[in-house]
């Protein structure tokens, strides 16, 4: 299941087999053969209808779905007389919590932003297991609604550092000409998880048959990676970053799977050539030569704390 949640919620119901085998099945086809057999027995099964959102490519559809079941989930709950403060400790509730964050993303994939940030606050209300996946949300949605001030409060009140707490906290910082402090935050937005930038600006592909934290990072990327197209004077300062980052870290002329370079070492030449003219062109080969004779570690978290150390990217 999308967004962060998943396993069984265990409701009763007449389509409660047809769901079981729809979760054990990794045959797309299967499941959604389930999912619709289910849906003809329990037209208003709230399972059924997270999971048919969830085989729903077209964000409209999908959406229409979403609503449809989040009405039907909160006229049940009422009845039942379920407190809002209760939902994360009850098994309809926690379906009505699945629902409303597929809800969440969906609005903002759709440009409902003001309907998406109150869904999303709504959901930061509880503590949720969905490794910082409402969150990141969160502050993307203040990112797109250029709320700088109240993202540098917020983040700088929040506990939890999540990748969208730092990316949302570069940004801010960046558009509200405090650059020196940018930097540091980019530094440390990138100590977080090393390749996502590279996932940002189509640098690496999207990992295939790789690690669950491998598929987080490119998630999380997809979410951001527009955020850059906001400001030419950012992009142009965030690539800058990634590329000296790159060079000094051999990621230029490799892959996700480096197996796919063996052979080709021309290809490796050509790529770090390549990046280099557009780092000499983003101003930034000053500071690849300087940095080049202080790193002697492979190390990403030594090279990035030598990065940072020597305020890299704070002009």
């Amino acid at each position: 299941m999308k967004k962060g949640f998943s396993g069984r919620f265990n409701l009763e119901g007449e389509a409660d087999e047809l769901l079981d085998r729809a979760y054990e099945s990794d045959d797309e086809a299967e499941v959604e053969a389930l999912v619709e057999r289910a849906l003809e027995l329990e037209p208003d099964n709230p399972e059924a209808l997270l999971l048919r959102a969830d085989l729903t490519d077209d964000d409209e559809e999908r959406l229409a779905i979403l609503r449809g079941a989040l009405d039907a989930v909160r006229s049940v709950l009422k009845e039942m007389e379920i407190e809002p403060e209760e939902f994360a400790e009850d098994e309809l509730g926690l379906v009505y919590l699945a629902l409303l964050q597929r809800a969440a993303f969906t609005l903002f994939s759709v440009g409902e932003d003001d309907e998406a940030l109150h869904a999303v606050e709504e959901l930061l209300c509880y503590d949720l297991e969905d490794n910082g996946a409402s969150r990141n949300l969160y502050y993307r949605i203040l990112v797109e609604r250029g709320d700088w001030q109240r993202i540098l409060t917020e983040t700088g009140q929040d506990d939890d550092h999540q990748l969208g707490w730092a990316y949302s906290r570069l940004t801010a910082a960046f558009m509200l000409g405090e650059r020196p402090f940018a930097a540091r935050m980019f530094w440390d937005a990138l100590i977080m998880s090393p390749n996502v930038p590279f996932y940002m600006l189509g640098y690496f592909p999207e990992p295939e048959g790789n690690s669950e934290a491998e598929e987080e990072d490119f998630n999380f990327a997809a979410l951001y990676a527009d955020v850059w197209s906001g400001s030419r004077d950012l992009l142009n300062w965030f690539s800058r970053g990634v590329i000296l980052f790159g060079l000094l870290s051999g990621r230029f002329g490799q892959t996700a799977d480096p197996k796919q370079r063996e052979g080709h070492p021309d290809e490796v030449g050509d790529e770090r050539d390549a990046m280099m003219e557009i780092l000499t062109s983003l101003g930034g080969r000053a500071e690849y030569e300087a940095m080049s004779a202080l790193i002697k570690d492979s190390d990403d978290a030594a090279i990035i704390e030598t990065l940072a150390a020597h305020h890299c990217l704070a002009e």
